[in-house]
């Protein structure tokens, strides 16, 4: 019947996602190796992490561990770049790599026949990076040309200031891709001794995930890293995220902008903070999403903008929390203050169960998917990995996420995410809004895009 059809049907039990074991073993020369077994598809997935991130470039020279890596795929001291490309598709392989704020990652994966042929090509490629003179200039004129482009972008010139704002100096202060200057300048030998220094087996962890045995995983790994040693000794830990700075409210003057890009950002938590949990959730509430509670109160009652996002942002060290949208340059002000108004609200009222259930349910279903592929699983292995974090964690997570509670929620706003340390980023065409906006922030800065200088902890 047609009442029938029109009834949707009760939803099931909840279920926990299933979770394997992860067994490890550790190299003489240091390496760290977990191993994430599957059954279904005859693939297999390597992750190579690093403690090579960006906030470990050389002071003055941001840009140098995100070349390292784009540089890692295009030349061996005996492959060229179009000999490496072949290759991998001749393999029917995928072999990658990117550096992140803390680390950088190099994958690869392969059926399950020729995963040998790849871990070995992907072991020279990390091992023998030739940094050729010809492939630097070419990355260095396509990175240039990406970041140009995006300085005409309110949203990408917002996203690349805030680090400055929140960390000034620091090493997370800095673009992780570089500058405009910075790129430039950047050498063979700066890339050379990144390398050197940071890929080291004795501070790396290799993930094997998918169609692979604890001892085929031994025996590959000692195949192709079992005679790397480290060169020279160990470079010191760092300071990443250094001292909490002032908030500040800047804006950047972009005449002619067709929008305004708005960012709140409040120094956060790092990932291994208890409160994580608590702040993920409530993050979900706030920007995660359609129906979470910044894109009703941004797009869909009011019109303001076609979207609103948040991020907890942990990171190695503290991180930066961030809640951000775009909007007419006319209502930037009032955008503003929305993100503050809902963000403080989270610290001071608690959500209802109705509002968290289903955030709940959001998170425990993308990491159950999460789960299902087999790059997917490799990558939440490394994420426990690289953060020092148990591997109890894979099969505690569906459960961690049901036990917050909105007192716990709303007690981790309150404590981390007060709004009087928020700062404001924006992005557009000042003159439509400045006025509004000093009223209301007496201390503005007001920085023209001309002379925007992301290679200066105060951008000026």
């Amino acid at each position: 019947p047609e009442a029938q059809r029109a009834r949707l049907p009760e939803p099931g039990p909840e279920v926990s996602p299933a979770t394997p074991s992860i067994p490890h073993f550790g190299l003489d020369n240091g390496l760290r190796v977990l191993v994430a077994p599957t059954n279904g598809l005859p693939l297999v997935s390597a992750r190579l992490n690093f403690n090579a991130g960006s906030a470990h470039d050389p002071a003055g020279k941001p840009g140098v561990a995100s070349m390292t890596a784009n540089l890692l795929t295009k030349g061996t001291t005996t492959k060229s770049a179009p000999e490496i490309a072949t290759a991998i598709e001749q393999l029917g392989a995928n072999i990658g790599a990117g550096a992140s704020a803390d680390f950088t990652n190099v994958y690869a994966n392969a059926p399950k026949d020729v995963f040998s042929q790849t871990l070995t090509l992907m072991a020279d490629l990390v091992r023998n990076p030739a940094f050729a003179q010809e492939e630097l200039e070419r990355q260095q004129s396509q990175t240039l040309d990406g970041l140009r482009v995006a300085l005409s972008q309110p949203g990408a010139i917002a996203g690349q200031s805030v680090g400055r704002v929140m960390y000034g100096a620091a090493p997370y202060g800095a673009p992780g891709s570089g500058t405009v200057n910075s790129i430039p300048a950047l050498t063979r030998q700066d890339m050379a001794a990144f390398h050197a220094e940071r890929f080291r087996p004795s501070q790396a962890t290799l993930v094997f995930s998918g169609d692979v045995t604890l001892a085929e995983a031994r025996a590959l790994a000692d195949q192709a890293f079992g005679d790397w040693r480290d060169a020279g000794p160990a470079p010191a830990a760092i300071d990443k995220a250094g001292q909490a700075l002032a908030p500040r409210v800047v804006v950047i003057d972009q005449p002619g902008a067709g929008q305004a890009a708005v960012v709140a950002a409040i120094r956060g938590i790092s990932r291994t903070d208890a409160d994580y949990f608590p702040l993920t959730l409530g993050n979900t509430l706030l920007g995660g999403g359609f129906s979470s509670r910044l894109n009703q109160e941004i797009r869909i009652k009011r019109g303001l903008s076609y979207g609103a996002r948040s991020s907890v942002g942990a990171q190695q060290q503290t991180g930066v929390f961030s809640a951000s949208t775009q909007t007419k340059n006319e209502t930037a002000t009032e955008v503003a203050d929305l993100i503050l108004e809902e963000i403080g609200k989270l610290g001071t009222t608690a959500a209802t169960e109705t509002e968290l259930a289903p955030r709940r349910a959001t998170l425990i279903g993308g990491f159950g998917r999460s789960l299902e592929t087999v790059d997917g699983l490799g990558g939440l292995v490394a994420n426990l990995a690289l953060y020092d974090l148990p591997m109890s964690d894979l099969a505690d997570y569906a459960g961690r996420v049901r036990a917050v509670t909105a007192e716990q929620v709303e007690s981790a706003f309150a404590r981390h995410l007060p709004t009087d340390r928020a700062s404001l980023v924006i992005v557009g065409d000042a003159s439509k809004f400045i006025d509004g906006l000093r009223a209301k922030y007496p201390n503005v800065e007001v920085i023209p895009l001309t002379e925007l200088n992301l290679d200066s902890a105060t951008l000026k």
